[in-house]
């Protein structure tokens, strides 16, 4: 009973709009003060013991690298590039936001990072050309969940980190997933902006769009290195994920100051104070969510949940089903690195128990709680992107359910019943059974 008012607690303060680490601390204050667990100070040990991890210095580091990245002018560039492939078909500057923000996403890690860097630059150029203010917005906000299954993911680090998964394969996970979002976003796009008034530039001869192309990606060309070395360091072998963090740091300073001259030393340090700022919420969070942790361990809360799902059904898909409807309701209220920490340790042995790989399970996890982003009550990347945008949420609502119906949820669904859509990559790149 004590287990089922705490998290009635923690779900009352997060609707109300209480900040997470607070919601956190809450929960586990309640806990301690209402259960029999002791001397309390092993728990500090056990957060001090998480937020020790060195696993969890490269959230801070990608943050750094994207918000360097971001100040440095490589989204401007980005966009650029895009927006000459694909900027002259009818609808092709919706198609142009979702390609430039997954490959941010592969930067920066952060769906909020890519809201604020596509969005600023996106937003008015699409208005101009004859979308909808609240259209782009919502484009962009439903796009920039792609920054959670396009590695380097920080939601990824934070799973494999939780879980005792593979880094390297979680990241892996949920491409395929997210390549076929890509490809859902933009069919969508395209029929959502049939009516638009939308007005697409001159068409050039073959000749002329060639070297456009090719002056634009030499303009971008460092940039779109970035997420490249990332990775190939990782899955060559010469790098751990938080090494090759910080090399993404080491890359990003000389590049966007003494290259692309978009930052200064100046605009260097507000990046890095406010990844400052970033990483103390995060570690504040990190601290709590694993003492909440250890106590629901301790009152069996991850057998409970499990007793339950075989109470309602012992068939697998049914069970799967009821994990996909746990997380949605946890993403409809949480972000995502708060659902991770709060999820994947109770869900992962339900899905042990039907026989789940835990790598693919980060495409579960990673696919649900992105699509909860984006859906009401809370949905913190729709509030995000219109703030972002200057519009209001009302004209948000439609279109972004037409992407969470018909791109997000059967996406979801592929990626829960087709484990080949997540095992695939990780197998053939890192060799795993």
């Amino acid at each position: 009973m004590t287990v089922i008012l705490d998290a009635l607690l923690l779900s009352v303060l997060l609707v109300l709009g209480v900040p997470v680490p607070f919601c956190f601390a809450a929960a586990v204050l309640f806990l301690v003060m209402t259960g029999n667990y002791g001397d309390p100070s092993f728990l500090i040990a056990a957060g001090f013991g998480k937020i020790s991890s060195i696993v969890i210095i490269a959230i801070p580091l990608y943050i750094l690298a994207g918000g360097i990245m971001s100040q440095g002018g490589i989204a401007g560039r980005l966009v650029d590039l895009a927006d000459s492939i694909f900027g002259r078909t009818k609808g092709g500057l919706g198609i142009v936001v979702i390609v430039t923000t997954a490959i941010f996403g592969a930067i920066s890690g952060m769906a909020s990072s890519a809201v604020a860097a596509i969005g600023t630059i996106m937003i008015p150029r699409m208005e101009e050309r004859g979308y909808s203010r609240a259209y782009a917005a919502t484009l962009i906000a439903n796009s920039s969940v792609l920054a959670l299954l396009i590695p380097p993911s920080a939601s990824m680090i934070i799973y494999g980190w939780v879980t005792g998964t593979s880094i390297t394969a979680a990241f892996l996970a949920p491409v395929v997933p997210g390549i076929l979002l890509v490809l859902l976003f933009a069919f969508w796009n395209r029929i959502l902006t049939r009516a638009m008034p939308i007005v697409s530039p001159a068409a050039v001869s073959g000749r002329e769009l060639g070297h456009e192309i090719a002056a634009k990606t030499r303009r971008a060309g460092l940039g779109l290195l970035m997420p490249a070395i990332i990775l190939g360091f990782i899955y060559g072998g010469i790098t751990t994920p938080t090494e090759a963090a910080a090399v993404a740091v080491v890359y990003a300073i000389p590049i966007s100051i003494y290259v692309y001259r978009g930052l200064n030393w100046r605009s260097l340090y507000d990046v890095i104070w406010r990844t400052g700022q970033t990483t103390g919420v995060l570690m504040v969070l990190v601290f709590f969510a694993a003492i909440l942790g250890r106590l629901f361990t301790m009152e069996n809360v991850p057998q409970g949940i499990l007793a339950a799902f075989t109470t309602i059904s012992e068939n697998p898909v049914i069970l799967l089903l009821l994990v996909n409807l746990f997380l949605l309701l946890i993403g409809m209220f949480m972000e995502d690195i708060s659902g991770i920490l709060l999820a994947a340790p109770i869900l992962a042995p339900v899905v042990a128990s039907v026989g789940g790989d835990p790598v693919h399970f980060a495409a579960i996890i990673a696919t649900n709680l992105g699509m909860g982003l984006i859906t009401p009550p809370t949905a913190p990347l729709l509030y995000f992107g219109a703030l972002i945008g200057r519009t209001s949420l009302g004209p948000m609502l439609k279109p972004t359910l037409v992407f969470v119906l018909f791109a997000y949820l059967p996406v979801v669904l592929l990626t829960t019943f087709i484990p080949a859509l997540s095992l695939t990559l990780p197998r053939l790149v890192l060799g795993l059974g």
